[in-house]
């Protein structure tokens, strides 16, 4: 062998040492509870925000440059893809399901609202789906999971899990009739139950894509230290770093699509050894990606074309939220529950804060914007509750605080929150009487037991009167012309 020859043998054998212990290089792209926010948000200033044709420019550019550093990159989707605008409800969310089949999306976990249409509709949305949805615990009435629960790769020598975990409280956030015959399963300790089964551990990258909360998250990371990375969804959290609790990575990053997450990490030997985030927002400075755009511009032609157009104009934004009223500012949520009751003739009515997913800006209203802002199709329904009994409404109203997707919209009834009770009740400016019994006018998710509402399922003289509380506003807006900050 000549001398030249050697000295390059021996440059090699002195690098294997350093290729077998090199570390594998991963980047997560993370989205939660786009609420199928297919279209960029337009909000007061006049800008907009997210979109998925944004997103797909993104997620194509981040795929590349891990491509040229040799990262591997997987796509993930922390649940609540679907629900929240027409687009994508008069779909069943098939047409998120389709562009995100195009953006090549590794897996999602599934959230609550996946069920908002049955579970025959997500059937069909996994049958176009080229991608896993994933929930390890939910069981259907045998026992048996119904759907996929966990993905795994390999790359190199390391082993990847990948595992779905969905809220235990999606059976009441939710309409409870979605997921009959379903049951939701405490996620933790399905977890470990699976990791035990399938033989993962400390050596071993497990990722688990969460539709459960900041807190469940936190916690879940403190009781298990075999997860290394946590893509967090449902609480609409913004992380503006990965969160390190015990050995995991938690990231989360609000909703809507308004932001697209990145979380680069090293692995050696299933511990995670170095890693940083990006928070990238997607604005109208963000290119968009011209097959999807045109896709989208399409299947918004035809909705359009569909539901028609102007309905109506108001001179101030309905926006959620409760007690915000002011001169340019009216609580969308309180005006529709004052609605309800003035249709019904009802003594009260409320309505659930979550039932309102977007605002509605001043200037010409479309039915577009109603479907956006109103999207769950929920009916009306009448019933009969003594005081007493709506005591214990307003005290679980009291208990849920005023932030939560659960917490009311009243009409017709007033009280005054003390030591986690409602004090001080009046209908209609009378104080409550126990014993009397007054009409109720609410929505058909609240009166199925919606966001932890049980005790409505028992009034007396429910009626379901078959009209959407979304038709409800239209035919308002449609009367007045123009909404004004007076009821």
């Amino acid at each position: 062998m000549s001398k030249s020859r050697f000295v390059r043998a021996l440059a090699a054998l002195a690098l294997l040492p350093v290729l077998a212990l090199a570390n594998e290089k991963f980047t997560i792209i993370h989205l939660n509870d786009t609420h199928g926010q297919i279209e960029p948000i337009k909000v007061r200033s006049g800008e907009t925000y997210g979109g998925l044709a944004r997103i797909a420019y993104l997620v194509d550019s981040l795929r590349k440059s891990a491509e040229e550093s040799g990262s591997t990159l997987y796509f993930l989707h922390a649940g609540d893809a679907t629900q929240g605008t027409p687009l994508s409800n008069i779909s069943g969310g098939r047409l998120d399901t389709e562009l995100f089949n195009e953006m090549g999306l590794t897996a999602m976990c599934l959230g609550n609202h996946e069920f908002d249409f049955g579970t025959g509709n997500l059937d069909s949305a996994m049958a176009v789906a080229k991608f896993p949805m994933l929930s390890a615990n939910i069981v259907d009435a045998s026992g048996k999971r119904p759907y996929q629960a966990f993905v795994e790769k390999k790359v190199g020598r390391q082993r990847v899990l990948i595992v779905g975990m969905t809220t235990e409280y999606a059976g009441v956030s939710t309409n409870p009739d979605n997921v009959r015959g379903l049951s939701f399963l405490p996620a933790d300790s399905v977890l470990a139950f699976l990791l035990d089964s399938l033989k993962y551990g400390d050596k071993d990258l497990i990722i688990a894509v969460s539709h459960r909360g900041w807190e469940a998250d936190s916690a879940l990371a403190l009781t298990e230290p075999r997860v290394d990375v946590i893509v967090g969804g449902h609480t609409h959290a913004i992380l503006e770093e990965p969160t390190k609790i015990g050995n995991a990575l938690i990231v989360q990053i609000g909703a809507k699509g308004i932001i697209l997450g990145k979380l680069d990490f090293d692995v050696k030997k299933g511990k995670v050894v170095g890693y940083s985030g990006d928070l990238l927002e997607v604005s109208d400075s963000t290119p968009s990606d011209p097959k999807m755009t045109a896709e989208i511009a399409a299947a918004s032609a035809e909705l359009e074309r569909k539901i028609g157009g102007r309905i109506g104009s108001t001179e101030v934004a309905l926006v959620r939220g409760i007690g915000i009223d002011s001169s340019d500012v009216r609580s969308f949520g309180d005006l529709l529950a004052e609605l309800m009751r003035n249709e019904t003739n009802s003594d009260v009515a409320f309505t659930n804060q979550g039932g309102v997913r977007a605002d509605i800006l001043p200037g010409d209203v479309s039915m577009k914007d109603v479907l956006a802002a109103i999207p769950f199709q929920n009916t009306i329904v009448t019933m009969e509750l003594t005081g007493s009994e709506l005591q214990v409404v307003l005290d679980n109203n009291v208990t849920i605080g005023p932030n939560a997707g659960g917490s009311l919209h009243l009409a017709g009834i007033t009280y005054t929150p003390k030591d986690g009770k409602a004090a001080d009740v009046k209908v209609n400016g009378v104080t409550l009487d126990p014993i009397k019994t007054y009409r109720i006018a609410t929505n058909s998710f609240l009166a199925a037991g919606g966001d932890g509402y049980e005790m409505l399922k028992s009034a007396r003289n429910i009626y379901d009167t078959g009209t959407l509380d979304n038709v409800i506003f239209t035919n308002y807006l449609k009367k007045v012309g123009t909404i004004k900050n007076t009821p």
